[in-house]
């Protein structure tokens, strides 16, 4: 399978997870969820036909309508399975965008079985691959940040959940690392750095008890605006913090230190770690989705070589 096909094919399972998404969400919400679905659907139809090489010429390109691809598919391969609830689903797409006919969570519930049965069946079919193979990883420029996720996934396959919790820990650590990093001026500041770095007090100053306890108000005070700057950092990236959240009461169970030099780390285990399939999806898709959004606006600092 082409490169270009098999990254196009991971944007149309990370749409259709956009609409399992949303189709979760109560009722009338869920209902977005069938444009998803359907988008999801007809681009996979469209792959099916540059995978096949079957042409379409341009005036045949303005007819063809949704349930058009499948006779068109029909010509190269066996028929598509879950035509009729396709054309159920196109037919709910219509009346929700044309004329505003807003689905019952009853339907939205049974188009995302039937879409989720439509990509399974037909994309071994088609492409020779199993759709929950298919993933938007290798669209993920930052090196550290792709080959650490899917030493994830490999590790949760073979059932090493503290390990696959680490490593999803480390990957959106060096996601926002190694971004900064990029965005780092001549003067070796930040501009995602939201305060100036606060120092201990000086031991040889603090001799008594209430030394003490302004030693243990300023390291309060400094880890306090520690976490102020991870959060502010979430936000001028652009990242979704109620999805940041969610990731964070996933990983609550570890905590790891990096190094300075961020080459060796320390998993340290806070409580059971009881990782689930969904949970470890979830956090792909967050960091996934994180790192297409820092790289779909790129941008260099400027440093030039003048004085200081």
């Amino acid at each position: 399978m082409e490169p270009t096909h098999l990254k196009r094919l991971a944007f149309i399972k990370y749409l259709f997870n956009i609409g399992l998404y949303q189709s979760y969400q109560p009722e009338p919400f869920c209902g977005i969820a069938i444009l998803s679905f359907h988008d999801s659907v007809e681009l996979f139809l469209q792959l099916c036909l540059d995978e096949l090489s079957i042409n379409v010429t341009n005036k045949e390109n303005e007819r063809l309508t949704f349930t058009g691809y499948w006779s068109k598919i029909e010509e190269k391969v066996k028929p598509l399975s879950q035509k009729t609830s396709m054309n159920r689903l196109n037919t709910a797409r219509n009346g929700f965008k044309h004329h505003g006919n807003i689905p019952s969570k009853l339907d939205i519930e049974t188009f995302r079985a039937t879409t989720n049965a439509f990509f399974t069946e037909n994309c071994k079919l088609i492409f020779d691959i199993d759709f929950a193979e298919v993933s938007l990883i290798d669209a993920i420029k930052f090196d550290r940040t792709r080959e650490t996720l899917k030493q994830a996934k490999l590790n949760f396959e073979k059932g090493r959940k503290i390990e696959c919790l680490r490593d999803i820990i480390l990957s959106f650590r060096y996601l926002l690392i190694d971004y900064e990093q990029s965005k780092i001026n001549r003067f070796d500041q930040s501009p995602f750095f939201s305060s100036k770095f606060i120092p201990n007090p000086p031991n040889q100053f603090l001799k008594s008890s209430e030394d003490t306890i302004l030693k243990q108000w300023a390291n309060s005070v400094k880890e306090s605006f520690g976490e102020v700057q991870d959060v502010l950092k979430i936000l001028f990236l652009g990242i979704d913090y109620r999805k940041y959240m969610k990731y964070r009461s996933i990983i609550q169970p570890m905590t790891v230190n990096l190094s300075v030099d961020g080459k060796s780390c320390e998993a340290i285990v806070l409580g059971e770690i009881s990782l689930k399939k969904e949970d470890l999806d979830f956090c792909i898709d967050f960091i996934i989705e994180s790192s297409l959004k820092l790289q779909e606006f790129d941008f260099e600092i400027n440093k030039p070589n003048l004085p200081i």
